[in-house]
Parts: C-alpha cells; sequence; structure tokens
C-alpha cells in the first residue's frame, strides 16, 4: 500500500519510476482497465460528455482494417516494436487504441497506459502492479506522444518494463501528425525497436471504399447508426430508426469519427427535444455550444449559485485554454479577466458544470477529449473533447460568420490569460493554450489571421516557450507567412534542447525550402544548408543533417575556388560540422581528412588581433584533436590540443563568458590525450581544472555545461583510479614506505568515488536531454563508477552496477556506442619531446591561477627542456628562474631556498654564455638573497653566503673589476661575523 501525507506517492511493481528532482514523476504508468459505467441522467445533462472516448457510450464500429494492422503489428515476431498512430483529432485513434487493448488483455498481454506527468495534476497516491509474469507480451499506450517533451519520451522507452528477455513489448504512439516521429524514431533506435508508422484515414463515404477490403462501403452510415443506437439509448428512445442524418454525411468533415458522432447526437437530442437539428456540419458544433449554454443558465437559477451565464460563459472561455488545473492556478486565471466575482465563487460553479475528472482510467486514451487530468480538486475542467473545446474558442473570439455570437470582451481575456511584455513570465497553461488556438487555426482561418498570428509577432518568444510540442503545431500551420516563421527562428536557442529541437527542425526545413526556392545564389544556398544540417542533427535526423552538410561543403568547395578571401572562412565552419556528422557515423578517417583542411583554411584566414577568428582556429584545432585520437594520432592529437589551449587560455582571460567553455572543453581534450600519452599527472591537472571551469558554468547554464561536466567527472575518476590503485597496490605487496606520491594521492578513493557518482547522477538526467546518448553515454559512466567500486572495494556494487551498464550498452545502437581509440602509442625519437612540450603548455596555463601547485613540476620540465639542445635554452631557464621567483614571492619559507640555487645556476650558464654583465647582475641577486636568509638562519647559509661572494667576485674580477671583487668578499665576511 502506497500513502501521501502531505505530497504525492506513487509505486510500480515490475517498471521504473522516473522522478524530476522535486519528486514529481516524469510519467505514470497504470494498468488499463475498460471504460467506467456512467449514469445516463449525468450524461444527459450535457449532451458533449456523450462524445467522450472515456465513457465508451458508441461501442468500436468500422475501422476493421486499421484494427487489423495493428493485431498484425502486435502479433509480428519482434521482441520490441514500436508504432506511431496518427490522425487528426477526432479520427477515432483512441477509440481504435481502446479496442487493441480490450482485445490484448482478454489474449493475455499485459496492458499498460503511460499519463505525462509535468503540466498535469497527479493521481492519487497508490500502487500499480505492472509484473509481466507469464503473459503473452507487454502493450503500452501512450496518449498524445506528439505532447511529450522528446526527452520525457526517451525516459518512458528506456523502462524496465519494455525490456523483459524474450518477452515481446509493443508501444503504440497516439499521435495528431508526424512532426515529432523522426526524432521518437532515432530514439527507439537506440533501444533497438522496430520501427513504423500508422494513418488514420478518413472515413470512407459511399462508394469510397474500393481497394480496402469491402467494395463501395459506406463506412460513415454504418458509423452514424452506431451511435446513433447508442445515444437514442442513453435518451431512452425506443425507435432510433426514424432519426437519420441531419445533414448529408459526404463532406470531408464527415472523414472523421468525432464528427459523424456529433451528427448523430444532434439528430437524437434535437428529435427527443422536438427541435430542428442543425442544417450543417458548423452547426452541428454551435447547436452542441448552444446546449452548453442553456445549462449554464439552467444551473444560475440553482440556489446558492451565483454565477451568471455570462460570466460563466468567460470563465469556459479560460478553462478551454488552461485546461484542469490545481486551485492556486486556477484562482490566478480567473483573477486575470478581471470578473465581477470572486474566483472562488466562479471556481465553484464552474465545477459544478464542470466536474473535475475521476482519477484518470488507465483506458482512457482520449483525442478526441484531450489528455485526462488525474485527479479530484482541479478547477477548470475543459469543455470535451478537445475538438469541441477548440470551436468554442474560435467562435467566441470575433472574426467568424458562422450562427453563434462572437464577443468583445474575447480578445482582451486571450491577451489577459497569455501576457506577453517584457516584463511578465509565460503562465503556466501556455503550452496548452497555443496548442488550442493553432490546432483550431487550421479550422477557423479568423483565428490565425486575427488573433493568433497578431499576438504572436508582437511577441514571436512565446511560440518557443511554450515548448516543443506547442512549437511545432504553430510552425506546422499551413498558412503561417514565412516573416513570422523567420520571426520566431530568431529565438530559437543556438544550443542542444532536446524539447525544441524536433519543431525546430520542422521550423528550419520549411525556411530552408521557402529560402532555395527564392535563390539560385550558391553563397546563399551553402548558408541554408548549413544552418538546415545543424538543426537536423540537433533533432536526431542523421541522415537528412548529414546529407545536408556534404551539401554546404560542395557548395562552400565551389565557391572558395573562386573567391577564397570571402569564403574559406565559411569552408571551414562548413567542415567543421561535418567532420562531427562523420565522427557520429564513425568515419573516423573521413572526418580527420576534414578537419585538416578546416585547420589549414582557419590558419590561412587567421587576422591577428580578432578574437572571433582565434576562437575558430582554437576550436577547429581541439575538434582535430579528439578526430586524431579516434584513430590512434595520439602525438599529432597531444600538438593540437596545446596549440587551441594556448589559444583559448588568452581569449579566456580577457573575456571568460564568452570563451570558458571552450576552453574547459579542450582541458577535457587535453587531459584525455596526455593519459593516452601516459602522462597522468598531468592529464589528471587538466581534467581537474575542466571540472572547476564547467562546474563553474554550469551554475548559471546547466543545459549548456553538465554534459561537459559529466564527461569530465567521469574521466577525473578513472585516472583517479589509474593512478592511486598501482601505488597502493605497490607499497602494500612489497611492503614499501609510502612515497610522497601516495600521500599526495592519498584521498584518491573518497574523490574518485564522488566524481564518478556525481557524473553518473548527471548523465542519467542528461539521458532524457539527449535521447541518442540516452544508452551509449549513461553505459560508459556507469562502467567508469564500476571500476571505482571495484577498486576501491566494493564489489557487490560494482557488479551491480557493471550490469547496468551492459544493459544500456547491449541496448545502444552500434554506432552511436562510446568509441574507445586504439590506446597503443609508437614511441620513437622526439616523442617525449613532443609530450613535455605539451604538458609545458598545459602547466603555463594551469600557473596562472595554481601557481604553488604546478609552479614547482613547470619550471623542473622547463629545465630539462632547455638542456637538450648542445646548449642550454637561456630564454627557457629565464622562465624557469621566474616561475621560482614568483613561487619564492607566494610563500618565501617554502620556495626561496630553490629559487637561491636557480639564480646561482643560471648566472653561471649566463657567463658560460657570454652574457657577463647579466651574469653579473644575477650573481648579485643570489649574493643579496642568501645574505638575507643567513641574517635567518646562520648554521645552515652561512657557508652559502661565503661561495655566493666567492663566485660573485670571481665573475667580477673576469670583467675587470677587482677592487669590487675584493670588497665583495670582505664584506660577505664581515656581515657573517656580525650574525650569532
Amino acid at each position: 500500500m502506497v500513502r501521501a501525507e502531505g505530497g504525492f506517492a506513487y509505486g510500480a511493481i515490475g517498471a521504473d519510476i522516473h522522478v524530476f528532482g522535486d519528486g514529481r514523476p516524469v510519467y505514470v504508468l497504470r494498468n488499463w482497465q475498460g471504460a467506467p459505467v456512467s449514469d445516463p441522467e449525468w450524461l444527459r445533462e450535457l449532451p458533449s460528455r456523450m462524445l467522450s472516448a472515456r465513457h465508451e457510450v458508441v461501442p468500436f464500429t468500422g475501422r476493421e482494417h486499421d484494427l487489423g494492422e495493428l493485431r498484425g503489428w502486435r502479433d509480428a515476431p519482434r521482441r520490441l516494436s514500436a508504432r506511431w498512430l496518427h490522425g487528426p483529432g477526432g479520427q477515432g485513434k483512441s477509440r481504435l487504441a481502446a479496442r487493441l487493448a480490450a482485445e490484448s488483455a482478454a489474449a493475455g498481454w499485459l496492458v499498460v497506459t503511460a499519463v505525462h506527468g509535468p503540466g498535469t495534476v497527479l493521481p492519487p497516491p497508490g500502487s500499480q502492479d505492472l509484473r509481466a509474469g507469464d503473459t503473452a507480451g507487454v502493450l503500452l499506450i501512450v496518449d498524445y506522444a506528439d505532447h511529450w517533451p522528446l526527452p520525457d519520451l526517451a525516459w518512458l522507452l528506456s523502462n524496465a518494463l519494455l525490456h523483459h528477455d524474450a518477452l515481446p513489448a509493443r508501444v503504440l504512439l497516439l499521435a495528431r501528425d508526424i512532426t515529432m516521429w523522426p526524432a521518437v524514431r532515432a530514439t527507439l533506435a537506440d533501444v533497438q525497436a522496430a520501427t513504423s508508422r500508422q494513418t488514420l484515414e478518413p472515413l470512407a463515404g459511399e462508394g469510397e471504399g474500393e481497394g480496402e477490403g469491402e467494395p463501395g462501403r459506406d463506412d460513415r452510415t454504418g458509423m452514424f447508426r452506431a451511435a446513433r443506437d447508442a445515444f437514442a439509448a442513453r435518451y431512452g428512445l425506443a425507435a432510433p430508426d426514424t432519426v437519420g442524418p441531419p445533414v448529408p454525411l459526404a463532406g470531408p468533415e464527415f472523414g472523421l469519427t468525432l464528427t459523424v458522432h456529433m451528427a448523430a447526437l444532434a439528430a437524437v437530442d434535437a428529435h427527443r427535444a422536438g427541435r430542428h437539428p442543425p442544417g450543417d456540419a458548423a452547426g452541428l458544433t454551435t447547436y452542441l455550444l448552444d446546449r452548453e449554454q442553456r445549462h449554464w443558465a439552467r444551473l444560475s437559477d440553482t440556489p446558492g449559485r451565483r454565477t451568471p451565464p455570462a460570466v460563466m460563459n468567460r470563465a469556459v472561455f479560460a478553462a478551454a485554454l488552461t485546461g484542469a488545473v490545481e486551485r492556486p492556478t486556477g484562482t490566478m486565471a480567473v483573477n486575470s479577466l478581471g470578473l465581477p466575482l470572486p474566483a472562488e465563487t466562479v471556481l465553484a460553479d464552474h465545477a459544478v458544470c464542470y466536474p473535475p475528472a475521476e482519477p484518470s482510467e488507465p483506458g482512457d486514451f482520449s483525442d478526441p477529449e484531450g489528455p485526462a487530468d488525474l485527479t479530484r480538486g482541479t478547477v477548470l475542467e475543459p469543455l470535451t473533447p478537445d475538438r469541441l473545446a477548440e470551436d468554442f474558442v474560435a467562435l467566441t473570439l470575433p472574426g467568424h460568420l458562422a450562427d453563434y455570437p462572437a464577443y468583445d470582451w474575447a480578445p482582451t481575456a486571450l491577451n489577459a490569460l497569455l501576457p506577453h511584455t517584457d516584463r511578465v513570465s509565460p503562465p503556466p497553461w501556455l503550452p496548452r493554450a497555443l496548442t488550442v488556438l493553432a490546432s483550431g487555426a487550421a479550422r477557423w482561418p479568423h483565428l490565425a489571421t486575427l488573433h493568433l498570428y497578431p499576438l504572436l509577432r508582437e511577441a514571436p518568444w512565446l511560440a518557443v516557450a511554450a515548448g516543443g510540442a506547442a512549437l511545432g503545431t504553430v510552425v506546422s500551420l499551413d498558412d503561417i507567412d514565412i516573416g513570422l516563421l523567420e520571426r520566431i527562428n530568431a529565438h530559437i536557442p543556438r544550443r542542444d534542447d532536446a524539447d525544441l529541437d524536433p519543431a525546430a527542425a520542422v521550423l528550419a526545413v520549411r525556411l530552408a525550402e521557402h529560402s532555395l526556392a527564392m535563390t539560385d545564389d550558391p553563397a546563399e544556398q551553402a548558408v541554408i544548408h548549413l544552418n538546415l544540417g545543424w538543426s537536423l542533427g540537433g533533432a536526431g535526423r542523421y541522415d537528412e543533417s548529414l546529407a545536408a552538410q556534404e551539401r554546404a561543403v560542395a557548395l562552400y568547395r565551389g565557391l572558395a575556388r573562386t573567391e577564397p578571401a570571402v569564403h574559406e572562412a565559411d569552408l571551414a565552419r562548413a567542415l567543421n560540422n561535418y567532420a562531427g556528422s562523420l565522427r557520429r557515423e564513425r568515419r573516423y578517417d573521413e572526418a580527420v581528412r576534414a578537419m585538416e583542411s578546416a585547420v589549414e583554411l582557419r590558419r590561412r584566414r587567421l587576422r591577428p588581433g580578432h578574437g572571433s577568428d582565434i576562437a575558430d582556429l582554437a576550436l577547429s584545432l581541439s575538434n582535430y584533436s579528439n578526430n586524431l585520437g579516434r584513430v590512434g594520432r595520439w602525438l599529432e592529437a597531444l600538438t593540437a590540443d596545446a596549440e587551441a589551449l594556448e589559444l583559448y587560455a588568452g581569449l579566456a582571460a580577457a573575456r571568460p563568458g564568452e570563451y570558458g567553455h571552450g576552453l574547459a572543453i579542450t582541458l577535457l581534450n587535453f587531459g584525455s590525450t596526455l593519459g593516452s600519452a601516459l602522462r597522468l599527472d598531468a592529464a589528471l591537472a587538466a581534467t581537474r581544472r575542466a571540472v572547476d571551469v564547467l562546474r563553474s558554468l554550469a551554475r548559471s547554464e546547466p543545459a549548456a555545461h553538465e554534459g561537459g561536466l559529466a564527461q569530465a567527472l567521469s574521466n577525473q575518476a578513472q585516472m583517479l583510479v589509474t593512478i592511486g590503485k598501482p601505488q597502493e597496490d605497490l607499497v602494500r605487496d612489497h611492503r614499501l614506505p609510502p612515497s610522497e606520491d601516495l600521500f599526495r594521492m592519498s584521498g584518491w578513493r573518497g574523490e574518485a568515488l564522488e566524481a564518478a557518482a556525481e557524473a553518473v547522477e548527471i548523465l542519467r538526467r542528461r539521458a532524457r536531454a539527449n535521447p541518442a546518448a540516452l544508452d551509449a553515454d549513461l553505459a560508459a559512466g556507469l562502467q567508469a563508477l564500476s571500476t571505482v567500486q571495484r577498486a576501491i572495494g566494493m564489489p557487490e556494487e560494482a557488479r551491480t552496477t557493471a550490469r547496468e551498464a551492459g544493459v544500456f550498452e547491449e541496448r545502444s545502437e552500434p554506432r552511436r556506442r562510446v568509441h574507445r581509440a586504439p590506446e597503443d602509442m609508437e614511441y620513437g625519437r622526439g616523442t617525449h619531446d613532443v609530450a613535455d612540450d605539451a604538458v609545458i603548455v598545459l602547466y603555463r596555463h594551469l600557473c596562472v591561477t595554481e601557481l604553488t601547485v604546478h609552479g614547482p613540476e613547470l619550471a623542473l620540465l622547463l629545465r630539462s627542456r632547455a638542456r637538450l639542445g648542445p646548449a642550454p635554452d637561456l630564454d627557457t631557464l629565464a622562465e624557469a628562474l621566474e616561475i621560482h621567483l614568483r613561487l619564492a614571492d607566494a610563500d618565501p619559507v617554502a620556495h626561496e631556498p630553490a629559487y637561491l640555487v636557480e639564480l646561482k645556476q643560471f648566472g653561471w650558464e649566463l657567463w658560460w654564455a657570454g652574457r657577463r654583465s647579466e651574469a653579473v647582475e644575477t650573481m648579485e641577486q643570489a649574493l643579496d638573497l642568501v645574505r638575507a636568509l643567513a641574517t635567518e638562519n646562520r648554521e645552515e647559509y652561512g657557508e652559502q653566503l661565503l661561495w655566493a661572494a666567492d663566485a660573485l667576485a670571481t665573475m667580477l674580477k673576469g670583467v675587470g673589476r677587482r677592487r669590487d671583487a675584493r670588497e665583495v668578499r670582505r664584506a660577505a665576511r664581515r656581515h657573517l661575523a656580525t650574525l650569532t
């Protein structure tokens, strides 16, 4: 039993539960049940209630061909398969899904429904037993799949419910259109699911059924009769055969199941009341809305009810746009309308007209009536079906010619419910409101031209703020003008956003098709293809993305041949994106060649002092290194990484906000490459700095930086194990005294475990925001955590984590799995020199902020590097000396002795190189320093004072300053004599 005290509780046996950080579930899984028994009198109060698929007043009729296709899909010999069933609202998807659910349950299948959590009201506390046991298979039905954010849908598709070995699993996704389908299909590829799409065609009219089974069948008339008889039974009519269609069923609008049902309901209701039925399809809507209005008037005369019909009209208008919401949200919506009654009164009376929905029945797949709200106690229950609510909003707003009153207050109410100034945050009902407006606009042109489009011209950002589902509905409207699409596109974030990316790709395709048709200029076409490829890649439409990028590269190559000064930089950008797609396809050699060309072009077009040019070159070098590492060319990768770091470090020092991310990713790549070159201490230092930078950036922009942070943390954990574990084993196995390195690494266990666990936590979240990486990246993070757990003595936990990693690895498509580049490096002449040079570049950067940590190692490397040639490199030795000076300034006690040694040594190097005046000056500095040290500690530095004086005197004699030489010696002895 599950109980909730002051919150929400939900349990599932045999399935995963995915929750957000605040404990709300991403979605709720429930066992399917048949339609509840409904009171006929309650249904008759508002005839529209009988149209709800939830109540199944009309039994399943027709659609045998479509049902047969679904049966065949369900019974096909595949372990995991998903189908996207789509058609306009009211087409009958929900009833068809309910029929399949009932048949499947009777055939021994476990049938489960998924209801999206965020933005809906959650069900009462409880638990669901979803154990598959000895069932024939699992059938999961997802209503309104096109309204789910893609990340949340990806979590659902990864649920263990669908991944029982040898047990068939089917996922039926109901949607109005196919906007989201390519991205969902890419996500399903990650779990090795078979995918298919089924369109629910309009009902065949008289003589339209040839070739689809029964020649010349008339689905519409048969469905009308079945609906008429069902409604008549609820009204108590004994002889319904006398009730015929109020209008001919031949028009295209009667291809919808819902419209045929509306015709039957209006005919029966009018017959029972002795009224004339409506004479056209639009009249069916107005007839049912008139019945709603009469119900409001009747209810207002009930004792205790204070809301007049005119005020109720506004409340119902608001409810159609907000959908059912929790009470505080509903109060906010009603207050925005400026009604003459308190919000509490209006909400209470509205709830009498439109009671909150019962807790969502698992069999409630409602399109036409919309996503079922999940608990009692909500307010502003909307008109159902959805199509009726959309029509009500359209007819209430001025601009139509239908026989239904429009109201002057409606535009003001619409603006009040959708405030769109810069100072006001979008309301929580924005996604539903824009979806209702856009869906209705497809049938009522005035809704688009007079209301929706003007609203979006004033505030195009609303379409983006409403989220991917609403954005997709808006940008798919046939008559939306290109100018408005371009204004909306300007607000699409230029970074990965799993919710927006599918709709943004639809928008990009529409803009690209228009733009390409308007120009024959290769330069303009190249820009279009370049941007299109980027958008398609973000939506998981990889093949289309690669094709667009290939076209962009081809166009820019031609342009660069004729006008290199103008187009070579653009060609480099196109090659950079193209290489990323090639790497995703594991075409690594081609990716390396593309990046070689990009780097060459960036160098050729580099304008000194132009930050953007420098950043472009640094980015290309970092990407080039990444691709070189994929083919095992580690030394070249080190060189490219080092140059990229030098460039990014200079830029980030002046503008960290703009270039910090590029610097951090370069450090991350650099650390990986150094690790492969067995420079483990340097690799760990680079990776730790990458973690610090990315963590700082992620605090303000988590979506943009947490992916890199997770990778850096995982790398850091594995490096700690690689360094710390062997040292610890060596001490234990050979009973050696702990080395300085081991003392330095003494906390590696806790640091590694903490880093690996944090990485997995982020990757689990990121998997929702990046479905393409759901399995592969999370599997890699889990494997790293397992490695750490095993190394620190947690074998049971390591095995559990490794099993989970294996599950994700097996589910991932092979080309999406994390690639491990060759680890073998050829160590020949110059190998260590290249690695040392790269490490020096790294430590130079790290010493800017962590001098005392990395300065001694940098100075040592510089001194070693300076002595590689036939003569010492004095400039490099001078840099090493400068590091020692900075260390001595930072901590004299710790570092002045080493600085003294370096001063004396550098002085002699200058002397032997013939730079005698500089040598004398340097030795004078050494003598001053040792004099000060001897003053503090005569015992340790007294002799060194005399040696330094002798060295300086020798140099002074060598340059002809004999008197000064004698005085230096005497002064040193006198000073020493004064010391006790």
